[in-house]
Formats: structure tokens, sequence, C-alpha cells
């Protein structure tokens, strides 16, 4: 029996995993940070900077591997990354300050985009372990912020000074898994199979577009930030003009691309808008729902649309109707903000997400590698529709959420009950949201491939 298909398989589920968990960062009013003012400010401008770097790197390092041919240097470098890795999460202990957390974070962010490269470059054109790296980045953009830097008994998180991002470090387990797995396939790695050969002119595109979306999201991620307490009505027309801006650079993109691979770009995009409403529940101090179930159910329902993805005839196997699944979750969120976002309820919105998700990821899966990798990495990097869904609704301060003396400063965003303000940027948030996934969904519909152009999933 062989058992590098397997194998391989694992560690690009477990590479998937660990890139995407150490690229997860929320915006996340759930911690403190024992620093002054100014330098709280350049810890939060760091974090969406490491994401959006990473996401360039992700490309750079497919193009790389992909000149090199080889899939065992892509497993080395692989099992590098993630020996860096563990040596930054050692390193955090011993953090004597701000800038050096700053440091590690930028020092991981790179790692992880570059893991994710690696990981593309050694296992795509193979069925099986694409599918699992795509369940192992999709699952941590969804699950890994159930994770919760731990409290201690005062009212502030102690450990938080001492952490690069909003969730904390990856687990040791996750770091030493990918580690033997990509050694593991480092060594059962044959010459005689080489990694997909680079086409110019898509590397050249998928290069150009990450760059693009990384700038503009960064950027005008940023513009919505510095609205946060501005008029309602400014801050929306503000967030109306970022979506278009970049939705149309992600269409140009995708118009560039081959239609198959461009269809990815666009399910990629429509799945990380729909998701939002979910990750906000998610992402809250108040959720009760067990993380454990949250991550049996999430995993459990990507899995499955993958599955069925890959089952269904070419003729059904179309990514829209993910989307019009997915599309449920901002559909509610446009209707009822508050239906489902705690219990039973928030796991069923995350089932029907996650299962939508999976199909429409596994049914647009483009045949280069590095629009795989483009596809995979934006959702981290998508701070525009992070901020559309939360900067809205966090316009009011609560008393005694912030210490202004610049010893602490803590952002607790609980309140007794929603504003009038809050409860209809929700609304609009999910319509915005929902917007997103009709128009990609739109898009992929116009323009469909001839099946014989299309990636393999049998």
């Amino acid at each position: 029996m062989d058992f590098r298909e397997p194998l391989s398989a694992a560690a690009a589920l477990a590479s998937g995993a660990l890139a995407g968990f150490v690229l997860t960062n929320p915006r996340n009013r759930a911690w403190a940070i024992y620093a002054s003012d100014r330098e709280i400010d350049r810890w939060l401008s760091s974090q969406p900077t490491g994401v959006v770097v990473a996401l360039v790197l992700a490309v750079i390092a497919v193009a790389g591997l992909q000149r090199s041919g080889s899939r065992r240097a892509s497993w080395i470098v692989a099992a590098a990354c993630a020996l860096v890795l563990i040596a930054t999460r050692s390193a955090v202990a011993g953090a004597g300050g701000v800038d050096t957390l700053i440091a590690l974070h930028f020092a991981k962010t790179a790692t992880a985009g570059i893991l994710l490269g690696a990981a593309v470059a050694a296992v795509w054109g193979r069925w099986g372990p694409q599918l699992t790296l795509t369940l192992g980045a999709a699952g941590a953009f969804v699950l890994a912020s159930v994770a919760r830097l731990p409290r201690g008994d005062t009212e502030y998180l102690e450990p938080a000074s001492r952490s690069t991002s909003a969730i904390g470090e990856p687990p040791m387990w996750l770091l030493i898994g990918t580690l033997v797995l990509a050694l593991v396939s480092t060594a059962l790695a044959q010459k005689q199979f080489r990694v997909q050969r680079p086409e110019r002119r898509i590397l050249q595109t998928a290069l150009a577009a990450a760059l693009a979306l990384a700038l503009l999201n960064r950027l005008l991620g940023a513009w919505i930030d510095d609205h946060e307490f501005g008029e309602p009505l400014t801050v929306w027309l503000i967030i109306g003009f970022c979506l278009v801006v970049v939705l149309v650079c992600t269409e140009v993109s995708a118009r560039l691309l081959p239609r198959a691979d461009g269809h990815f770009l666009l399910a990629a995009t429509a799945v990380t808008a729909a998701a939002m409403p979910v990750l906000d529940d998610l992402r809250t101090p108040r959720v009760t729902t067990p993380a454990s179930a949250v991550l049996i159910v999430g995993v459990t329902a990507l899995a499955l649309g993958i599955a069925v993805a890959v089952r269904v005839p070419p003729t059904l196997r179309r990514p829209y109707w993910g989307l019009g699944l997915a599309a449920l979750v901002p559909l509610t969120t446009a209707i009822q903000p508050d239906f489902g976002s705690d219990g039973v309820l928030l796991l069923a919105r995350l089932l029907v997400l996650c299962t939508g998700m999976g199909f429409a990821l596994a049914a647009a899966l483009p045949a280069s590698a590095p629009v795989a990798v483009l596809g995979l990495a934006l959702p981290f990097a998508s701070l525009v529709f992070v901020a559309a869904t939360t900067i809205p609704g966090s316009r009011v301060v609560y008393a005694g959420a912030y210490e202004p003396l610049g010893a602490v400063a803590a952002f607790t965003g609980e309140a007794d009950g929603p504003s009038p303000v809050s409860a209809a940027s929700d609304h609009l948030a999910g319509i915005a949201m929902l917007a997103v996934v009709a128009y990609c969904a739109y898009s992929i519909r116009s323009r469909r491939p001839p099946l014989e152009k299309t990636a393999p999933l049998t």
C-alpha cells in the first residue's frame, strides 16, 4: 500500500490549518494590553499589515517553488516554516516589550504566508491533497478565532501583553504535527513527480492581484477604521465606496485569469463576505456555545460540502450553488441581526455557512497554483469586509471600557443592549455582505467555464 498520498494530504491539511491560524487576527475588543497609548496604536497597526504582507509572500513563495520544480524542496520549505513558527512561539514568553512582539508578529505572519505557498506548490494538481489543504485553510479562517487568550483572576488579561495577536499563539500540537508531517512528506517525495510548472501570464496576474488587493484592503480598511466614531451616513458611504472598489479590483483580476481560475477568486471573495456575520458572533466575548461544538460542526460541515462537490455530476458542480447556500447567513442577518447569535441556532448558521463554503470552494478549485494560494489567503486579508461589519456597530463607547491614563487600554465591546444606531448598522452590514455574495455568484454564473478546463476533482 502506498502511504505517500494520505501522508501528503495530512501534511497539506496541517499546513493549511497552521498557516490559517497564524493569519487569523480578528478585530477583537475582548482583550487588554499593558502598554502606553502610543505602543498600543503601533501594536494594533501591525496586525493587519502583517496579514496583507503574508498574502503577497504566499504568491511569491509559490512562484519560486514552481520554478524549482521539486516537491521535496516545497516540503523542506514547509518544514522550515514550521520550525520558525515554533521558535517565534517560544520567543513570545521572553519578549521584553511591544516592539519585540510586533517584530515577532511580522516574522510569524510572513512565515505563515510562505508556509501556505509551499503547501500549495507541493500538492496542487493532486486532487486529494489539494482538497485537504482547502479544508485546512478554510477551517482555520472560520474556526481559529474561537480560541481565546487565557483570562487571569483580574478584570484584565495579564498575559495579553505577551501575545503577538488577538487569539494568541498557535498550539504546540499543531506546530509539531505540521513539522513532522512535512518532514515525512519530504522523505517520501519522489523525484519523478514534479510540481506544477509556472505559466508566466497567470503568475504575473496573480501577483499583481495579490499586491492590489493587499494594498486596497490595508488602506481602505484603515480608512473605515478612522471613521469609527463618525456620522453613520458618512461611515456607510465610505463603506459602500470601499466595497465597490474591492469588488471592481476582484472582478478585473478574475477577468484577466482563465475563466475557471477567475471563478475561484470570486468564490473566495464571496464566502469571505458570507462568513462575516457568523465570525462576528463567534468572536464576541459573550458567546456561550462550547468551542468543541463549534469546531465539530464547522469541520464536519466543511468536509461535507467538499465531499458533495466531489461526488455530484460535473453539470451540478457549480460554485454558485454553494454560494447560494452560504448567502442565507447574511440574508438572515439583514432581516434579523440577532437571530442565531448564540447556542444551537449559532451552530445551525455555522452549519449552513460551512457547507456552502466547502461546496463553493471545492467546485471552483483552480488549475493553477498561484491563483489557488491567492484565493486561499485572501479571506484572511479581507480587511474591508471585517471593518464594514464591525466598525459601524462599535460607535458607542461604554462607561469604564477605556482607561485614558495611558497605563492600560482595555476594550470590552459589551453593553446592556444594542443601541438604535448599532441595530440599524447590523441590518446594513447584512445587506452589504449579501450584495457582495450575490454579485460574485452572478459574475460566476454569467461566465461558466467549459467543463474540461475546470480543476479535476475525481
